[in-house]
């Protein structure tokens, strides 16, 4: 959008928070085998998909909603959910989708601040009672400022709103929070979404494939209105492979605890082979003999990797682990301010 409007090559796209290590090699080649085939519709329902994500997740095929990516979640569910003149919630300031479907379909759009950097809970939670709000939206971690509520502190938001209220938590940086995200067993039993996305840690924005996970039997009707067909056979084959990779949680153990660097940064040990990734911006560093001759910045402090985009920094995240053999996964450096997110859905 900017090059259109500047005319000017982007050297960074730092507003879309793209994943700069790219897919998992499985992927990569299950696309290729899969390609012969694209002439072929996909399942309508993406049954084999659900199927992989309830086995990752220990719940049922029922409880696995398949869309676009983040923001094809967002769509559906602003258009099976809300109704003209519908109250929700949202922060002011974070992740802006939410609030551009919702205002589609006729919603009227409340905002609460952020208090000391992080979402407030508290301060959603009364706005929602105060307009019988019919969603409260939670990027969490938050987007762009990359801090975290911890699963115990949204699922005490979840119960603390109206009955009819369903909490709405997008996850596409789950794999990057340094506090205990949520998982399957949480979202049971509430009006709770849970919305997830291979674009991010899996490296696979390009190809919009995004889930959510949800109870039926407390949030009716999710479902209506979906669009069949919506991801592709190549893009669906791309995050079975993905899935069975492992890559959903890759990495995790080697954040560390917020305050003790910063949340999602990576381990020292981690940190010491990052400094011999090159950067893709410049020529890789030559060797004389034994003796490697680096260009300035090849080094980045802290395992900050301007390879890897991420919420709360300007170049993104500190990359995850780089053993041989090991698709390295990015993780989020939260330590500096971000830019201004994309105001148009884009990035998820």
């Amino acid at each position: 959008m900017q090059e259109r409007s500047t005319g000017l090559p982007a050297r960074w796209r730092l507003s879309t928070n793209e994943n700069e290590f790219g897919p998992a090699p499985s992927a990569v080649e299950a696309m290729a085998a899969a390609a012969q085939d694209a002439h072929r519709y996909p399942d309508c329902a993406h049954h084999s998909l659900r199927r992989s994500l309830a086995r990752l997740h220990g719940v049922s095929e029922e409880a696995i909603l398949v869309a676009t990516g983040i923001d094809g979640l967002l769509a559906q569910v602003c258009r099976s959910l809300l109704h003209p003149d519908s109250p929700v919630v949202t922060t002011a300031g974070t992740y802006p989708t939410f609030a551009h479907f919702a205002e589609a379909a006729g919603a009227v759009v409340h905002t609460v601040d952020y208090h000391q950097d992080r979402a407030d809970a508290e301060a959603l939670a009364t706005a929602a009672r105060r307009h019988r709000a019919a969603l409260v939206y939670l990027a969490e971690p938050d987007n762009p400022l990359g801090s975290a509520l911890g699963a115990d502190e949204v699922l005490r938001l979840a119960d603390r709103l109206p009955e009819s209220t369903v909490l709405v938590v997008d996850g596409a940086y789950a794999e990057y929070a340094a506090t205990r995200p949520l998982d399957a067993r949480d979202v049971m039993g509430r009006p709770l979404l849970w919305l997830r996305t291979f674009s991010k840690a899996h490296g696979l924005a390009g190809l919009r494939v995004g889930y959510c996970l949800y109870d039926r039997a407390t949030t009716a009707g999710l479902d209506r209105g979906l669009e069949h067909y919506a991801v592709g056979r190549l893009a669906e084959t791309a995050a079975r492979a993905d899935d069975r990779d492992g890559a959903l949680d890759r990495g995790r153990p080697h954040a560390l605890p917020g305050g003790t660097g910063g949340a999602g940064l990576p381990a020292p040990a981690v940190r010491d082979e990052l400094r011999d990734l090159p950067d893709p911006g410049r020529p890789p560093p030559h060797r004389r003999g034994d003796e490697r001759h680096a260009t300035a910045g090849d080094v980045h402090p802290a395992g900050a990797d301007p390879r890897a985009a991420g919420p709360g920094t300007p170049h993104g995240r500190a990359a995850g682990p780089t053993r041989r053999g090991a698709r390295p996964v990015a993780r989020p450096s939260l330590n500096v301010p971000p830019p201004r997110p994309c105001t148009r859905g884009c990035g998820m």
